[in-house]
């Protein structure tokens, strides 16, 4: 059974192509007409997108049979992604019932949600979703979920599927660097068991093209204006934003931040309560693409069972340049702006980080003197934990 929500006309493929690449021409050429300071960000963000979107349309893009395809992950970086989660999505289609099974033993949490798409194709629909006690987890591991079709009569774990929906996503939690594990899972439509798609045809085939042109257009475009109106929204450099809700996001999750900019001597020091929260995390991104930085030899986010809390129980995080001795130190990787961004997920309390600017050279004294310090070595053992976690996640 063939996709029957992509074009059927005869259209080349040839052509599809020819277009894709011109359109990759172009938004290249406007990355390096922008202004931006550092253009092979722009680049690298243009293949990266470029990447997701082939491979989503035309590996993954068959409601009929579908399929998770992992993204925002070390690699595929587009729209702020959570450095705690793994994301996957699959292609469905609201006239069908899924049945997703998996096994999520040393899973911390998952969100499992039917979604219409992307912000950046004002797609913002959020139509259901579930958590890991929503859905039955057996002692070893095992659940199994229907989605979409009429509920069932023996109590199995639903979630009704919007006729608007266009996908199924999976955010897993991984927190703990040491113990958290990722689960397993696959999704398989109604009727289809024993059954094979059709061999893609040429005229499917250039209709994926052009969608996957499409969005790589529309996701390269969307990003910069978007993070401006954060800023304009917070008042400015250096001021952030309370957690709040937002469109296309799941209710569960509240986001706060802003944009910071600093000097080559400067710092941003947060000083934030605990929240009472199952999940929070504090994280950086680059400007104008809202991707993440580089995980593997950095630290650029915090969770928090990662941050450490002063004895007086303020959690106190530094965004900076260089090191600052300091255990929540956030890397800037020297871009002198950025985005941080705070979440609050399955939250009773959603406290606002107080922040200032200090100069490097006073921030010591800007902390209490019962604030704990980090060596050099404990830093560098840190960042190699780190390494050796996120090597495991995606490369493993």
């Amino acid at each position: 059974m063939t996709d029957p929500t992509t074009p059927t006309d005869a259209s080349g493929t040839a052509d599809a192509w020819t277009r894709f690449c011109a359109e990759l021409s172009d938004l290249g050429r406007a990355v390096h007409a922008g202004g931006h300071p550092d253009p092979a960000d722009g680049v690298r963000h243009l293949s990266r997108v470029a990447v997701h979107a082939l491979q989503a349309l035309l590996e993954h893009g068959d409601p009929a049979f579908p399929t998770f395809q992992r993204f925002d992950d070390d690699v595929v970086k587009w729209g702020g992604p959570n450095v705690d989660n793994v994301y996957l999505r699959a292609r469905v289609d609201g006239r069908y019932a899924y049945v997703l099974t998996g096994n999520l033993a040393g899973v911390r949490n998952v969100i499992v949600s039917t979604v219409e798409g992307d912000m950046q194709l004002e797609q913002y629909g959020v139509f259901a979703e579930t958590d890991i006690d929503g859905l039955a987890v057996a002692p070893d591991g095992s659940f199994t979920l229907q989605v979409g079709g009429e509920r069932p009569a023996d109590g199995m774990p639903w979630l009704p599927l919007d006729p608007r929906a266009r996908y199924l996503s999976i955010r897993q939690y991984v927190c703990d660097l040491d113990h958290d594990r990722t689960g397993a899972f696959v999704v398989e439509r109604v009727g289809s068991r024993g059954l094979a798609p059709e061999p893609l045809s040429p005229a499917v085939l250039a209709g994926r093209i052009d969608e996957a042109r499409t969005w790589t257009r529309a996701t390269m475009q969307y990003w910069g204006p978007f993070m401006a109106t954060v800023y304009e929204a917070a008042g400015g450099p250096n001021r952030f934003r309370p957690p709040t809700s937002v469109p296309g996001g799941a209710d569960a999750i509240r986001y706060g931040g802003g944009m910071y900019e600093l000097g080559p001597d400067e710092a941003l020091l947060a000083e934030t309560p605990v929240p009472d929260a199952d999940y929070w995390s504090v994280q950086l991104y680059n400007y104008p693409w809202f991707e993440s930085l580089d995980l593997h030899n950095r630290q650029n986010a915090l969770n928090g069972q990662e941050v450490h809390v002063d004895d007086d129980g303020v959690c106190r995080i530094v965004v900076a340049h260089r090191d600052p001795g300091v255990p929540n130190w956030l890397d800037t990787e020297g871009r002198a702006k950025g985005h941080v961004s705070w979440r609050w997920i399955w939250a009773r309390s959603t406290p606002t980080p107080v922040c200032r600017v200090v100069r490097f050279d006073e921030l010591d004294a800007a902390i209490p003197a019962s604030a704990r310090r980090l060596t050099g070595e404990e830093r560098a053992e840190a960042l190699a934990r780190r390494r050796a976690h996120f090597a495991r996640r995606f490369r493993g």
